[in-house]
């Protein structure tokens, strides 16, 4: 299997919590261009899409732990790897648009390297 490089990369805000590289709903907001009232909004709007592998929230002590984070009032949201491409069905943003259609090509390239077809994963 030939992957050269992740499809989304996302450096500033990613920290590791829980032994998973997550991302603040605010950094992941900012990174999708959309405001994190906008992100939290389309998160309640798709709760089976979110589970616990995608997105949590942060304790107080794990809070404490990341420096940029231990100015706000309560511990935020956080997206692991899977999370923030999961974003990318549920945003309404021409960036949120164009990252979902890289990541079906990718599944897509990576299917066939494997000799499956998308209409494998249908069955």
């Amino acid at each position: 299997m030939d992957i050269k490089e992740p499809v989304i990369k996302i450096k500033k805000g990613v920290f590791t919590a829980r032994g998973l590289r997550v991302v603040a709903a605010a950094d992941a907001a900012e990174f999708y261009e959309v405001t994190p009232h906008a992100l939290l909004c389309a998160v309640a709007r798709n709760p089976r899409k979110f589970t616990r592998q995608f997105m949590f929230r942060l304790t107080r002590r794990e809070q404490a732990a990341a420096p940029a984070l231990r100015k706000l009032r309560r511990p935020p949201l956080v997206f692991t790897e899977t999370g923030v491409s999961m974003l990318s069905t549920v945003l309404k943003s021409g960036k949120a648009a164009r990252i979902n259609v890289e990541i079906v090509r990718e599944v897509v390239r990576t299917l066939k390297s494997l000799g499956l077809s998308a209409w494998d994963m249908l069955r």
